[in-house]
């Protein structure tokens, strides 16, 4: 007995041994992506059963004895094994894995597992386009995901995108995709009023985003139906988490400049240049000399000593400037178990490149979950926002191109000041303007004409999340999306175009009502561990309309009154309305067996009134399947393959961006019965009309290889367009020229390839190297296959825009340049049989062939990543093969003499000018055509290649270290400075060959600038 009590005592006296032994260890938790504290990860002490879970700010606290080693997992993120030692703070940064194929991706109307994804989805994270300066998270997608084409229209701040999603599937109707913001179905019309170059996504700040999320296919699009043909951009912004209150803060402020200047002649060589065209043309030399002299206003009898010393004016220096860009962004995050809420506001001002021209704007974002109890959840958002654009004279829907300076200031003869001695404007309409054909002062015209559109828009949402057990939701949800766009644009009676009507004003106002109703049912259950079934039904109402308002005056007492009320003569009044609605029902199950084995069925059956009545309604089906071999038993234990899924899907789409009102008959007002105003016919109904359709198939492998270091993709897709809707002819007996009908059919086949590679990787702890490299590539073959009856060629196009079949959409059919002929240096062509001509007359189709596509046939990004300790690097490329554009500028500034215009010296040094030369460039001559010639610019000859490769960003960062900010009660923080369009490769003989033909080709268009900017991020 005194044994056992003896044995007690002593087992009681260890325990109470090790008890004293042991100590509290505690610590935060963070990401290493933006240092931001992971709540719920699993902290336990190695070799016991000791654990427990960090708070909703990422701490912890956990009991260890001796040298005890601290293992940290999350689902999404690489465990980490911590030795203690001494320390009794341990703070830990998790690294997220290469591809998080655990996590949960956004898809139409919910979420699903990235690892048992079937349909072809393109994903792109907040953080990698937060700091980028750009006014809308669009552009900010150029380069980032194989299958998505992403083009700058131009450099306008705030200005459009244009993107395209698995190339063009239609010849009429529009291309661009839909956009869903948090359930929101965005209208993405920039609206009428907009006199410059406006985007209706500037409303989101790209500081909000949490993730995007781009569906390609029509598996994972057709849950989408009617809308979805051109694929669908899903964006996700962030959303409060339990916790206590987190402030983020982001500024930054850059330098905004030219990225390139046309090399142009001087005075001397202008002079000289135009002489030899006049003297080409038959003008005895000296009589030519002293034409030229008098065009542009000086003395015919200047000596050449004289001729030397004139100035030489630049005219795209004193146009083009260099301004400045500031952002300022700031979040509140937080909440309780019952209650979370996210707001943010920013504010942006960005200079263009010219004069003159700016964005000015500003967002308020809230949104607020409320578990009123633990079946109930209510969310609300709501984004305010409100900016204004100033736009030059010139641009996309204000004015001539002539008087806008980044057309006309390298092409404005250089003879020509810029000011009188006495400080005002030289060359003004009351002088009798500029020498030269381009005779407007365009610093005068920017400054004095004022062109601006201001939009305020309001973006809302509510719904309730209605817990019925736990297999089965409801959510119903409403949402409205409100737009006003207010375009002015004020021509100001000392400008050339408003100098006869003494002063013009134009005022457009644009409203746009969106309503969303929609209302899904989701279910989720698991049988015996290895099914995995989920299931959602629901139903959908839109209601969509604009209002438009626009009025012109002219005759304005004094420039100091820019409002239409002040001038004398109203000129015209036009207002209109538009509308249509939709409604449908779709519903989607998702199976798999242990991760193993995939099946996705969607369907919706959609409505619009946007077509014929007897074609209003149309079912819209897509299936998926997947294999992940990796998850069989021969590999699951392989050290090498993590992940190897192959994926099919197949499904049909419907395209319906045509006008509201495209299948009925309409009436127009405006004409005259006997002097009685009346109505008439205008447009041809079809009752028929129906959707286009998009029918994808999609093959795809999914690769993780080497503990994913090695991660990617290779698909494989045929988009076939059936049913396009044509203009097609009727009898002018019936008293229409055309009726809208489904008569066409093209077809897009493609190939992607995403590949990320983690190349070195010795950021333990955050102290080491680490190299990380991703690398997108697609190559599209877009076809026409089908036009009516039994043509080949669609007729009256043209010639940028031929429609021919087995050729792409808007390809090029043109002459083909044949250079220059070494004995006269006259401009030649090639007929169809490859013989010499000069003179591009009669039957079109005996000298022209399709020389290229405007659709480019490949284009992607590459991006190395690099970090070290506290240091990271980011270099990203984008490029685009395969463009062929027409270059409307260059073909000005080639007429090297015929015409009053300054001209490329590259053009000027390689003119023809003696027999026997070998050249391109014809000899100078008055007029540009030859006797019995074609102008110069016929052809192909400025038909140029756009390609391009572009170093897009380069950005260099710090991370402080949490040491140094705790004494000054600060989480996060981050320096970096970035540049942006750094520099291009490319063959275009223009400013920026990455632009939107917005109908005057590149003539006007401000080419996108080099921003380089230094950032600060806090986390507070």
């Amino acid at each position: 007995m005194r044994k056992s009590l003896l044995s007690i005592l002593l087992t009681v006296f260890m325990c109470v041994q090790l008890f004293a032994q042991d100590k509290t260890v505690s610590g935060k938790v963070t990401s290493s992506d933006d240092g931001s504290p992971l709540p719920g990860v699993n902290v336990s002490v190695k070799g016991t059963s000791r654990g427990t879970t960090t708070s909703s700010n990422g701490t912890y606290k956990i009991a260890v004895s001796g040298n005890a080693t601290l293992v940290f997992t999350f689902v999404g993120f690489e465990a980490r094994q911590v030795s203690v030692g001494n320390r009794s703070t341990v703070d830990v940064q998790l690294t997220s894995t290469s591809q998080e194929l655990a996590e949960a991706v956004v898809v139409g109307y919910g979420t699903q597992s990235r690892k048992t994804l079937t349909g072809s989805q393109a994903s792109v994270k907040g953080s990698e386009i937060a700091t980028m300066p750009t006014n809308s998270f669009d552009k900010a997608l150029q380069g980032r995901a194989a299958g998505v084409q992403v083009l700058g229209a131009n450099g306008t701040p705030g200005g459009a995108a244009q993107i395209r999603v698995r190339g063009v599937g239609t010849i009429k109707g529009g291309t661009d995709p839909l956009y869903v913001v948090d359930g929101v179905q965005i209208n993405s019309n920039a609206g009428s009023a907009a006199f410059t170059s406006s985007n209706p996504l500037n409303y989101l700040n790209p500081n909000d985003i949490e993730s995007i999320e781009v569906l390609k296919d029509a598996a994972s699009a057709a849950i989408y139906g009617a809308a979805a043909a051109n694929g669908v951009v899903l964006i996700t912004t962030k959303k409060g988490k339990a916790g206590k209150t987190k402030v983020n803060f982001d500024y930054y402020t850059g330098y905004v400049e030219p990225t390139k200047y046309l090399n142009v002649l001087n005075t001397q060589e202008w002079i000289k240049v135009r002489a030899e065209a006049i003297t080409n043309q038959g003008t005895e030399a000296g009589a030519a000399l002293r034409s030229t002299l008098s065009s542009i206003r000086l003395d015919p009898n200047l000596t050449a000593d004289q001729i030397a010393a004139l100035p030489t004016y630049d005219w795209q220096k004193e146009s083009y400037v260099s301004g400045r860009t500031n952002n300022y962004s700031i979040s509140l995050s937080g909440g309780s178990d019952k209650s979370t809420f996210y707001l943010s506001g920013t504010y942006n001002s960005t200079d263009a490149n010219v004069r003159n021209v700016d964005y000015k704007g500003g967002n308020l974002n809230a949104k607020i979950s409320s578990k009123l109890n633990n079946r109930i959840t209510i969310d609300n958002s709501i984004n305010l926002s409100s900016f204004v654009q100033r736009g030059q004279f010139g641009g996309p829907g204000g004015g001539s191109f002539l008087g806008s300076p980044t057309f006309s200031a390298p092409l404005i003869i250089p003879v020509n000041p810029f000011y009188k001695e006495d400080g005002t404007y030289y060359g003004t309409p009351a002088d009798g303007g500029l020498a030269g054909i381009l005779n407007q002062n365009v610093l005068q015209v920017s400054e004095l004409n004022k062109i601006y559109s201001r939009v305020n828009q309001a973006i809302a949402s509510t719904s309730i999340n209605y817990k019925i057990n736990s297999k089965l939701s409801f959510r119903p949800s409403a949402s409205i999306d409100y737009r006003f766009i207010k375009g002015y644009n004020f021509q100001d009676p000392r400008t050339a175009d408003a100098f006869n009507v003494k002063g013009r004003i134009q005022d457009q106002n644009t409203e746009n009502i969106n309503i969303l109703f929609n209302a899904v049912l989701n279910y989720s259950t698991q049988i015996d561990n290895v099914h995995n079934i989920s299931a959602l039904v629901g139903a959908e109402y839109r209601d969509d309309q604009s209002s438009n308002v626009q009025q012109t005056a002219e005759g304005i007492p004094t420039p100091q009154f820019i409002v239409a009320g002040a001038a004398a003569n109203p000129i015209t009044t036009f207002a209109s309305w538009s509308g249509y609605k939709k409604s449908g029902v779709f519903g989607r199950v998702n199976y798999d067996y242990s991760g193993k084995y995939l099946l996705g069925l969607t369907a919706r059956y959609d409505g619009s009134s946007r077509f014929g009545s007897n074609n209003l309604w149309g079912f819209f089906p897509g299936v998926s399947v997947g294999w992940d071999a990796a998850q069989e038993d021969f590999l699951k234990t392989s050290s090498i393959v993590n992940q190897l899924k192959l994926r099919a899907s197949y499904g049909s789409l419907g395209a319906d961006q045509i006008g509201n009102f495209d299948s009925r008959g309409l009436f127009g007002g405006g004409f005259n019965y006997n002097g009685v105003s009346g109505i008439a016919p205008t447009q041809l109904s079809n009752p028929n009309l129906r959707w286009e359709q998009n029918v994808t198939t999609n093959l795809a492998l999914d690769y993780g290889l080497f503990n994913n270091r090695l991660q990617g993709s290779v698909e494989y897709f045929i988009r076939t367009s059936k049913d396009l809707i044509l203009d097609r002819p009727v009898s002018w007996l019936s008293g229409y020229s055309t009726i809208s009908e489904n008569v066409g059919e093209l077809q897009n086949k493609g190939l992607e390839l995403d590949v990320k590679l983690v190349a070195v990787d010795k950021s333990a702890d955050n102290k080491g190297f680490k190299w990380t490299t991703s690398f997108n590539f697609t190559y599209i073959d877009n076809k026409v296959t089908k036009l009516y009856d039994t043509l080949t060629t669609l007729p009256g196009r043209a010639v940028d825009g031929w429609i021919k079949i087995g050729y792409p959409v808007n390809s090029i059919y043109t002459a083909q340049y044949a250079g220059v002929n070494p004995a006269t240096g006259r401009a030649m062509w090639y007929d169809n049989n490859g013989n010499i001509i000069y003179r591009l007359a009669g039957d079109v189709n005996s000298y022209s062939r399709i020389i290229g596509s405007q659709i480019p046939k490949y284009y992607g990004g590459l991006t190395n990543s690099f970090s070290y300790k506290g240091f990271d690097l980011e270099v990203f490329f984008n490029y685009e093969f395969g463009r062929t554009v027409f270059n409307n500028q260059s073909a000005f500034m080639a007429e090297n003499g015929g015409r009053a215009f300054n001209t490329l010296r590259s053009i000027y040094e390689n003119r023809w000018t003696a027999p026997g030369q070998i050249t391109s460039v014809p000899r100078p001559y008055n007029g540009n055509a030859e006797t019995l010639g074609s102008g110069i610019t016929a052809g192909s000859r400025f038909y140029e290649d756009a390609s391009f490769i572009r170093l897009k960003t380069v950005t260099f960062g710090y991370n402080v270290p949490s040491s140094l900010l705790k004494q000054i009660k600060i989480e996060r923080a981050r320096l970096y400075v970035q540049a942006y369009n750094l520099y291009t490769w490319t063959k275009w003989t223009g400013f920026d060959s990455e632009f939107i033909n917005l109908g005057s080709g590149n003539n006007g268009t401000i080419p996108q600038p080099r921003t380089i900017t230094f950032g600060v991020q806090l986390g507070l």
